[in-house]
């Protein structure tokens, strides 16, 4: 997640405009931006995280997360800092740097752009923009070479993670319809179970109920109950079907 776009910290990067940038052990400011965050977790990065620490998703959540009032009402996970230390560092900041580096959150590989994205209602994003973001104690732009945004993405591996991540827009850039606040509470249940606890997905989609009532091609379904990704994106298009009747899955013709 980006500031809001009116925060004095930002400059947006027009059509083919670089900027110059490095971190690196040598840089006085190293892991700085690791103190204090207030970083939400996509689903995407949840994933990521647990697997490479071997934690079930619910273990993750228990261990690394609370679960907040996130945009449009949805409940999020935000990561924890370390209570212990008066910096609240990142529970992943070691004394050589980020322990988790290779699989790192998408806002910090992003880091020192940010990335704001228009439309996504109900078919992704209809356009991107970048935003170079410029904190006091940063020290990084006077070192390294120059990037365009495309470089940038490219270099800190962030194609799958904007990829899932726009799929993750047309859920949460809207709320959940209902007056019923039982209702809501319940849509809020199935949203946490299919972004966040992707095990207890996997059982739910491997029902029977599941399976009669919609019409999802075999493969589709294989590589669901093998793939953590493929399953993350087939609780996407179930939530959009759930949640607001998006066109996203076929329902069962009755025999």
């Amino acid at each position: 997640m980006i500031p809001g776009l009116n925060d004095e910290r930002l400059r947006e990067l027009g059509q083919g405009q670089g900027f110059r940038f490095a971190c690196h052990p040598g840089v006085p400011c190293f892991n700085q931006c690791c103190r204090k965050l207030s970083l939400w977790l996509t689903p995407y990065d949840a994933l990521r995280l647990k697997r490479r620490l071997g934690l079930s998703s619910q273990e993750f959540i228990e261990r690394y997360a609370s679960v907040e009032t996130g945009q449009n009402g949805w409940p999020m996970p935000m990561l924890a800092m370390r209570e212990d230390d008066p910096e609240r560092t990142c529970p992943f900041l070691g004394e050589g740097g980020c322990t988790v580096y290779e699989d790192r959150p998408g806002a910090c590989r992003t880091y020192p752009l940010g990335r704001a994205t228009k439309g996504g209602a109900s078919g992704g994003p209809s356009q991107e923009a970048f935003f170079l973001v410029r904190e006091d104690h940063c020290q990084g732009f006077a070192e390294g070479r120059e990037w365009t945004p495309s470089q940038w993405m490219q270099d800190q591996g962030l194609e799958t993670y904007n990829h899932v991540n726009d799929l993750f827009l047309p859920i949460i850039t809207r709320q959940a319809p209902d007056p019923d606040p039982q209702i809501i509470a319940r849509k809020m249940q199935m949203f946490l179970m299919a972004c966040y606890d992707l095990e207890s997905f996997r059982k739910f989609i491997g029902g029977t109920r599941f399976r009669e009532v919609f019409a999802i091609p075999a493969l589709r379904l294989e590589l669901a109950e093998s793939n953590d990704l493929e399953l993350l994106k087939l609780a996407f298009d179930w939530l959009r079907f759930a949640i607001f009747t998006d066109n996203t899955l076929a329902l069962r013709q009755a025999s």
